[in-house]
């Protein structure tokens, strides 16, 4: 029975008892619905010729849970590839066999060794590289283990173990590493752990000192053991070493990477033996010898980068040191197998202790003369930056060879391997969808059905990568009908096209136009028919008339539909298609946690050809949600975007998308299926389309807000719903210390994905993102001024009963038209300057801004509309006649034309900058709490913006060299045109007055 101790800093994880093997796997196969698992095996082709192999996979093939196993195949040729592929091809799971010395592989290590990026020689690290790369390529697992190949004790229980703690949902490790007791053949096996690691890491803690780094290694039982496992999203950072210092290396990059509580190891087997290492006393490029001398050299390399300085005399004490720890452990384990009946050899042990000190010093001088010496293989984030489609060049290059050499697949007709490969990440978020459901959904049923409605099995699919965006882009957001003609003499689209051609074409880029489908309340969100134009607004020939000039954004209205939609009728007829798109709560359905966005009822009654029934209703008992576990409603969605694609739109926003799944029990927001419906449409119109874009609005808490990104495979861009209240809240009480908090607290966007900022919308200023970023107080009072100003406050229901604050419905314009401590509701002298203020702000912060075309005209309060309407919101939605429109952007005299060209002038500046790209670097300054400032560097480095903005009615002085401004370079301000000649200058801003120094323009 093993011991219970955790020794030393890590969570040791024991075999206490004999666990059946069919319990640890049943629980595994429930993990893999969400957490899918893979196996690494990497393999010489001369271990497929022992017993050791041939055992494993016998072994392997009742292992129901893997959905993935890679074979990292070495030393083979192309006959030898050919036995391989034969024999694993008796495994259920299928695997694929990276052929390293097949010649597309070989091309693509040539490719990168272009690069300076492809591992140094050929061995166990180089092998295990590429099948990190294979399996970040492949997308289909969420953690992986790996083990070698020469196991002769091998046992499914094995893998069971090890894999364990990185897939249960309630563990956080990241990383395990497996370990077990070296004895076989009655005796001690494991020298270069017991007789080299360990002694090797307790002599530098004697010469070195206390380490953290030494304390983690040490406390691992069997640090040099092959067999580990981790979450899929470590590989994209992970390092090793190319040479025999693999299994160190490993440990620490985890160890540099992550916290000592997402890093266990396992117990993993009682009895385990494998293929040994020669000690090779004549040839240090060989067996032990090799191996002392590369991790020796690994731990001079790791202690050197956390300061540790080695010289001569260090490098000779800690060989002296290791010696005699290593002699007195000899006794150690003489005496343990003594006590076990176990056979011991004494002299041969001292000989390897020998050979081990000596390979120390031969590795310490080899350190101190080659320094800078990198073993290290790169990242494959790193790999990624300099070579896009490498991961596309991976999975073609096996499944070529796959398709080519094995005779089975040859007789039968294949698809592309691009093609096949979407169809197996189909099928992945398919099963994550509906696998946890009791049906007799199968899953590879859908993805054939979803790949033959879209006929995505025989178009010619993209891999193209490519920038979607640059400091060049910037969205209007405006209904269709927002500018018309009144007399109704042309389609509102018509209307709003000339308008944006004539005003705008060389102001914004892109467009997103609101609802525009047919619908039956809401302003359009409430939708009737997916599939056309409200006649109102115009036809698809207007639509495609703005998508050729300008990047277009359509709202997918994809959580409800109308109760007046053709779907909904059919509900309540029981008729198809609709009987079973729509959600009937059982009577145990436990609604109690239901998150609300509203006040009105959750369920609202509808009599039906098969009596009265309570239907789901999030929104409004006239926007009926869709049932997402019903496939077809999914199918129906995606092909509804798919056709909006035909017609030239390229951004789509998911309106409030996360509410889509339900589940009793629940909050029914931001459940795992929803994420997984994102990914899947992501992966869908990319395929299709590489130019389009996700945008989720997800109007919620900031940290569950940022969650709608994934792991790069969600959203393209998510709403920066946190900015427009406390941008809003900064000009009203002129302090800025919560928007500044908040910004540092920001991740910033990768390469990839980005914010889409505004500060208004068509909908109101949310109040729930500024949840736990402004004090309850503070809150209140910004209401209060808001609603002074002639804002609605907005409820929501919570799960208890009660309603809460959820959205402030007020004009942008009127929102800033004075501030908290105001003795009037009265617009004061300031307040164009502070509409203004806000509006640089946001243009000038990372992301890509979008601007509500009432606030980039200035738009007062509509408090007739609102009446007229019934809805709050309808406050912000006017509607311009277009001559009424033409008048006030020529009349001088009128706040709307003045609003109107000081925006288009502030953001023709601001598509120039190639310090605003929305992923340029952005660095919070600390000037105050009256100035709101930061910094933001290009891309390239090459050009540098300084950002300041007083938020206050005072006059603000800053001393540039507070900017710490580089003297060589000459400094302008973009927005006053001032040359700042002399850096000692001591700058003014009038009250909201802003100011964009850079060294370019």
């Amino acid at each position: 029975m093993g011991d219970f101790h955790q020794h030393g800093t890590i969570t040791t994880l024991h075999s206490l008892n004999q666990r059946p093997i069919n319990e640890l796997e049943d629980e595994l196969r429930s993990f893999s619905k969400k957490n899918p698992m893979a196996l690494l095996l990497p393999s010489l082709y001369s271990e497929l010729e022992g017993p050791a192999l041939a055992n494993i996979v016998e072994e392997l093939r009742d292992v129901d849970y893997l959905s993935q196993i890679v074979v990292g195949l070495d030393c083979a040729d192309e006959d030898q590839y050919r036995n391989a592929l034969q024999f694993f091809n008796c495994l259920p799971q299928k695997p694929q066999i990276m052929w390293h010395d097949g010649p597309r592989l070989r091309a693509i290590d040539a490719l990168l060794q272009s690069y300076d990026l492809a591992p140094p020689h050929p061995g166990k690290g180089r092998n295990v590289w590429y099948m990190f790369g294979y399996i970040l390529a492949t997308e289909k697992a969420k953690a992986v283990a790996l083990h070698d190949c020469d196991i002769l004790t091998y046992k499914r229980d094995l893998l069971a173990r090890l894999i364990y703690p990185v897939v249960h949902p309630n563990f956080s490790y990241k990383f395990c590493k497996g370990f077990y007791s070296r004895i076989a053949s009655e005796k001690l096996n494991g020298r270069a752990c017991r007789l080299l690691v360990t002694p090797l890491i307790r002599a530098m803690k004697q010469v070195c000192g206390p380490n953290e780094y030494l304390d983690y290694l040490d406390s691992f039982r069997y640090a040099l053991a092959g067999e580990f496992s981790m979450k899929s999203d470590v590989l994209e950072d992970i390092r090793i070493p190319a040479d025999w210092g693999l299994e160190m290396g490993v440990l620490s990059e985890l160890q540099r990477n992550y916290s000592n509580n997402q890093i266990c190891q396992v117990d993993i087997a009682d009895n385990y033996d494998h293929k040994h290492q020669i000690l090779s006393e004549s040839d240090r490029s060989k067996g032990l010898s090799k191996m002392s001398a590369d991790i020796a050299k690994s731990l001079f390399r790791k202690m050197a980068t956390q300061g540790t300085v080695f010289s001569t005399g260090t490098i000779r004490t800690i060989k002296a040191t290791y010696y005699r720890i290593a002699l007195d452990l000899i006794d150690s384990y003489n005496n343990d197998a003594l006590i076990n009946g176990l056979s011991y050899d004494r002299h041969k042990e001292g000989q390897a202790v020998e050979l081990f000190a000596e390979n120390i010093l031969h590795a310490g001088q080899d350190f101190l003369e080659k320094a800078m010496e990198s073993p290290f293989m790169p990242s494959w984030k790193r790999v990624t930056a300099a070579v896009p489609d490498i991961f596309e060049r991976l999975v073609d290059a096996v499944e070529k060879d796959h398709r080519d050499f094995s005779a089975a697949t040859m007789k039968k007709p294949v698809l592309s391997p691009s093609t096949q490969r979407l169809k197996e990440r189909i099928s992945l978020h398919l099963s994550e969808i509906y696998g946890s459901l009791n049906t007799d959904i199968c899953t590879d049923t859908l993805s054939d059905k979803l790949m033959d409605q879209l006929n995505l099995s025989t178009s010619h699919l993209s891999n193209t990568k490519q920038d979607k965006w640059s400091e060049d882009d910037v969205v209007l957001i405006t209904y269709g009908d927002t500018i018309k003609k009144s007399d109704k003499s042309e389609p509102p689209l018509r209307t709003l096209h000339r308008f944006l051609h004539r005003e705008l074409n060389k102001t914004i880029n892109s467009v997103h136009i609101l609802p525009f489908s047919p619908f039956s309340s809401d302003d359009g969100f409430s939708v009737i028919d997916y599939d056309a134009i409200n006649p109102e607004l115009g036809t698809w020939q207007e639509v495609e008339a703005i998508a050729s000039e300008f990047k277009l954004m359509a709202d997918l209205v994809i959580n409800h539909c109308s109760s007046q939609s053709k779907w909904f009728k059919n509900f309540l007829k029981d008729k198809s298609p609709g009987k079973s798109y729509f959600i009937v709560p059982k009577a145990s359905t436990d609604l109690s946690k239901v998150i609300r966005p509203r006040a009105t009822p959750l369920l609202s009654e509808f009599k039906t050809e098969k009596g009265e029934k309570s239907v789901w209703c999030t929104f409004s008992a006239d926007q009926i949600d869709l049932n997402y576990a019903n496939p077809e409603v999914l199918f129906e969605v995606i092909r509804i975007l798919c056709d909006y694609l035909k017609h030239g739109i390229r951004l789509f926003r998911l309106d409030a998308v996360a509410f889509l799944w339900k589940e009793s029990g629940t909050e029914c927001v931001h459940l795992h299926q929803t994420h997984e419906i994102i990914k899947l449409i992501r992966l869908v119109i990319e395929s299709i389309e590489p130019s389009a874009l996700i945008i989720t609005e997800t109007n919620v808490p900031n940290r569950e807000n940022l969650s709608y990104f994934g792991n790069d495979n969600e959203a393209h861009m998510i709403y920066n719903f946190s900015l427009p209240p406390l941008l809003i809240n900064s000009l009203l009480t002129g302090d800025c210390s919560h928007l500044k908090t908040w910004m540092m607290s920001m991740p910033p966007a990768k390469r990839g994905r980005t914010y889409l900022n505004f500060i208004a919308s068509h909908d109101g200023i949310g109040v729930r993102p500024a949840e736990g970023l402004l004090h309850d107080k503070e809150l209140s009072n910004m209401l209060s001024t808001l609603s002074s100003f002639g804002g609605h406050i907005s409820m929501r229901r919570m799960p208890d009963g009660q309603d809460k604050p959820y959205e402030v419905n007020i004009s942008l314009f009127d929102a800033l038209k004075n501030t908290v401590d105001a003795a009037s509701s009265e617009s004061d002298q300031w307040h164009i300057e502070r509409y203004i203020c806000a509006h640089t702000i946001m243009l000038a912060l990372e992301g890509i801004p979008a601007i509500y075309i009432h606030s980039l005209l200035g738009t007062h309060n509509n408090h007739d509309l609102a009446k007229q309407t019934g809805r709050a919101r309808s406050i912000n939605r006017s509607q311009w006649d277009i001559n009424d429109l033409n008048e006030q952007l020529q009349d001088p005299s009128s706040h709307h034309m003045t609003v109107f060209n000081r925006l288009k002038k502030l953001i023709k500046i601001r598509r120039k900058q190639a310090a605003f790209h929305p992923n340029a670097t952005q660095y919070t300054l600390h000037l105050g709490s009256s100035l709101f400032a930061f910094w933001r560097e290009s891309l390239d480095r090459h050009q540098n913006v300084f950002a300041i903005h007083n938020i206050s009615k005072q006059v603000q002085k800053i001393p540039l060299v507070e900017l710490n401004l580089i003297s060589t370079e000459t400094w302008y301000d973009l927005l006053s045109e001032d040359v700042y000649h002399d850096l000692n200058t001591v700058i003014e801003l009038a009250p909201y007055q802003c100011a964009w120094i850079t060294n370019k323009t």
